[in-house]
This record gives C-alpha cells, structure tokens and sequence, in this order.
C-alpha cells in the first residue's frame, strides 16, 4: 500500500512537471513567433547594417590598406594578392570584383545549405556590395603611418564585419567558413582562420616585403580580437540570482530565453539571517540585459552575479540561424 501511494505520487509529480514545460515551451514559441520574425522592418535593419559595414570593409581594401603597401586577409587578400602579382610581374590591372565573386561561389553554397537561406542572401549581398565598391571607391590618403593604419583599419574592418555578423549575415568568404564550422561544431573558429591568414600574408611578405607583412599581421591581428569582442552569438554568461521568488524567475527565464535553470533553495543571507533561494542559468551574452528586466519585474530586491564562461558542455539552447 505504501508503495502504491509513492507510485502514485511519482506519476503525479512527473504528469505535473511535464504540463508545466509544455507552458513554458508554449510560451517561448509565442515569444519567439513575437519577436524573432520581424518581416520586412527587420529585413531593413539587417540591410542597413550589411551596407554599413561593407562600407568601412571597403574602406580598408580601397584606402587604408594600400596606403601602407598592406593587403586583406581572408577571400579579400587572397584578390589582392592576385591584382598585386598581376600587376608587379605582367604588368596586367585585374579588377578585384571578378576574382571576390568567384572564390566565393563555394563557401556561399555551402551556407545556403547547412547555415540558413537568409544568413546566405545577406551574406552575398555584402559580397556583392564590397566587390563593385572596392573597384570604384575614390582613391586619397588618411596617413602614411603603417602602425596607425594597421591599429586602426583593423578595427575599423571588425567593426564591420562584427556589425553584419551581429545582425545574422556576415561579409563572406573566411566568414562564410568560420559560420559554417560553427553552426556544425557549435564554436568559434575565428582564431583558427587568423592563423590560416598569417600564413598567406607571409607568402606575400616573401615576395613584395616582410615589413609590410609583418604590419599586415598586427592588421588582421586587431580585426579578429575586434570581431570576437564585439560578436556574441557565442559568448555566454553565468547568472547567479539571489532571490525569494525563484521559481517565477526561473519560469519567465525558460518562457523568454529557452534556456533551462537550476534552483538552490534554502540559502541564508549572511547579513540578514533571511532565507534566500539562488537561481542558476546560463545565457548568451545579448540575453543579459533582457533577463535582468525579468529578474527586476520578478523581484526587485533580488541580487544577481553575472560572470564570462568559456564554455558550456552539455545542451545549450542556440537559436538557429535563418
């Protein structure tokens, strides 16, 4: 008898679980359907942010770089590399817009087909964008200091590029690598395609001048640590919240962000005596802001420690890329 009546309990228990996370996940899904499909008023945001920032991109190809006898990293530097030996050896100018379109075709597939449809579209009208203005973009001189140049365009370039990767497209080739191999594996490889980088820039170094390179490096260098300081579709952060409510924080921050919770209970505030309770989660970085006005509407008196993690094993909810 006493066994039936912990069975019993049990079932009940789990019947009971399982209609509270059908809500949440009703929930969630009426939230996202609210604010993640923005039709045409988001499609403009993002195009706004693709011109921009294919604008300080082509900005560094056409004047920043050549001022300093530097090249690009990435699709783009491998286009300069060719226009340089073109010209140096043949005596030949070849337009960069053909050979940027063109080493692009592969990686622009391979985001069409296991990225997203909408990322890809973006993403190739960036491509297009710094091709055509890379060829025509008026020629004139900001500084003759290689270092300046360096320092600067290269966080001018992370800057666009961080600007059209925040806003769910990115500006190709390298990029359009480093997304796939994200989406795929779940991480960053951004840091891998630097070195990849540094490899063809000293390719260049031995035929037209290692200063330059060298300089060249210290450029792509500043661009990949703009890039990933700026980019936080990957960064996550720890949340600890000191609350007396936190099954209704735990309950709005799974209904919002889809992300789950763990909840201590019974802790003792060491001042006051109180019994608090402490809600424990991981979000994206960008999610911070939105759960800190859950956790304030939820418990104004509640205390939240948020700190960096690099990295997360086990399920981690990451929406897809459309």
């Amino acid at each position: 008898m006493v066994h039936e009546e912990k069975t019993s309990c049990y079932n009940n228990n789990m019947a009971n679980d399982s209609v509270k996370n059908e809500k949440i996940d009703e929930a969630y899904r009426i939230y996202a359907d609210r604010h993640f499909d923005k039709g045409m008023k988001e499609n403009v945001k993002i195009l706004s942010a693709v011109l921009i920032g294919s604008l300080l991109i082509t900005f560094n190809l056409a004047v920043m770089l050549p001022a300093g006898g530097m090249i690009a990293a990435g699709f783009s530097g491998i286009a300069m590399f060719v226009q340089k030996i073109a010209d140096s050896f043949f005596g030949v100018k070849i337009p960069f817009a053909p050979i940027s379109l063109l080493l692009n075709v592969i990686p622009a597939y391979l985001c069409f087909r296991y990225v997203g449809r909408k990322f890809t579209t973006f993403s190739c009208v960036s491509i297009v964008l710094v091709s055509v203005f890379a060829d025509f973009f008026p020629k004139f001189s900001v500084t003759d200091d290689v270092l300046l140049i360096a320092v600067f365009g290269g966080i001018l370039n992370g800057i666009g590029v961080a600007l059209i990767l925040n806003r769910g497209a990115s500006s190709g080739g390298t990029d359009f690598l480093a997304m796939y191999f994200s989406v795929k594996k779940g991480v960053t490889v951004f840091n891998i395609v630097f070195l990849c980088n540094t490899v063809m820039i000293l390719l260049y170094g031995l035929m037209f001048g290692m200063e330059n390179a060298l300089y060249t490096i210290i450029y792509q260098f500043v661009s990949t640590q703009t890039v990933n300081s700026l980019y936080k579709r990957y960064m996550k952060k720890t949340l600890f919240i000191v609350t007396k409510h936190p099954h209704d924080i735990a309950d709005a921050i799974m209904a919002v962000t889809h992300h789950s919770c763990t909840v201590l209970n019974s802790a003792q505030g060491g001042y006051t005596g109180e019994t608090q309770h402490i809600v424990y989660t991981v979000i994206g970085a960008k999610e911070v802001g939105q759960v800190m006005k859950l956790v304030r509407k939820e418990d104004s008196a509640a205390f939240v420690d948020v700190m960096n993690s690099d990295s997360v094993y086990g399920q981690f909810y990451l929406r897809p890329i459309s």
